[in-house]
């Protein structure tokens, strides 16, 4: 789906549900990243990360197989709706970018690897396609709603079993020793599962859930190393897995919503860890201080 359709339905659920609050995995991983920061973008909308090319790149990748799967298209006009899609996203913003003068060619390159890697007959040869894109909007607890979209929903044909898959795009190979140990990032596919069985009434056990990880580079510090690798990632957790996941998201819609709660990581885990990659490290940037609990005056001011 592009990015504008997708807004379109989000925004389609939004009015439909505008006397509910509602979280998506990308809200809450922010959080779990930064509660300062997602009080920043989210909560008070003052700040917004800058934009990338990696953005535009998945983005791309995301509406080719989308519509790849839709209208069966062959290799060839996939890789020209992904050339045409990432090109016009990346001239309407990012044209006087370094990214766009340095990376634009060999992005595009990649991704066209990327898809002539990526065998989608292959897979719906083993499985029948159910959905693409499905859209959730479901009851997290009391009020509070938790949506997103499903990259895509498969059964397989002897077996019966369901897959929930998810396309995600990376400079290299994912290292899973580190992946599979973060909670938050287990959340997304615990998230998928719990809240897809229940809105399609389908037993937990009877669904599987795997990431493709669609690499550009072998090495990402050589924008030259390719071809790229695809790797599946298969995702097993188990019910009370799910459970402590589901907990933890309770937990964040109560201090964002109720408590009004938004620590910064620097205060918890240190600021090598947790601020690594921030624009606003450092301690002195006015949105961001050495204040541990900035937000409190930062609320107030949003009130008046």
């Amino acid at each position: 789906m592009a990015m504008a359709d997708k807004n379109k339905e989000y925004d389609a659920l939004k009015k439909e549900n505008s006397d509910k609050i509602h979280i998506s995995f990308s809200e809450f991983t922010l959080f779990s990243q930064c509660g300062h920061r997602h009080l920043l973008e989210k909560h008070l909308g003052i700040y917004k990360q800058p934009l990338s090319i990696h953005l535009f790149f998945g983005n791309a990748i995301h509406a080719t197989i989308e519509l790849s799967l839709k209208e069966n298209l062959t290799l060839e006009k996939r890789i020209n709706h992904f050339k045409a899609t990432f090109t016009k996203d990346m001239l309407d913003n990012m044209k006087d970018t370094i990214d766009f003068k340095n990376n634009y060619q060999d992005f595009l390159v990649q991704g066209e690897n990327i898809l002539k890697f990526l065998d989608l007959n292959k897979i719906l040869d083993e499985y029948d396609l159910v959905s693409v894109e499905e859209p959730l909007y479901e009851q997290a607890y009391s009020k509070f709603f938790f949506k997103g979209f499903i990259d895509l929903v498969l059964r397989h044909k002897i077996t019966k079993r369901y897959k929930i898959l998810d396309w995600k795009t990376s400079g290299e190979a994912w290292n899973l020793k580190y992946k599979l140990k973060d909670e938050s990032f287990l959340g997304q596919m615990r998230f998928y599962k719990y809240f897809w069985c229940r809105k399609n009434n389908v037993p937990l056990k009877e669904v599987d859930c795997t990431y493709v990880v669609l690499n550009r580079l072998k090495d990402k510090k050589n924008p030259k190393s390719f071809p790229a690798n695809i790797q599946i990632v298969d995702i097993n957790s188990t019910d009370e897995e799910i459970k402590l996941s589901l907990k933890e998201l309770a937990k964040t819609l109560k201090m964002i919503h109720i408590e009004k709660t938004f620590p910064k990581i620097k205060f918890t885990l240190g600021e090598r860890e947790g601020c690594k990659f921030c624009p606003l490290k450092g301690g002195k940037h006015p949105l961001c201080d050495s204040t541990e609990r900035q937000y409190k005056k930062l609320l107030t001011e949003h009130k008046k």
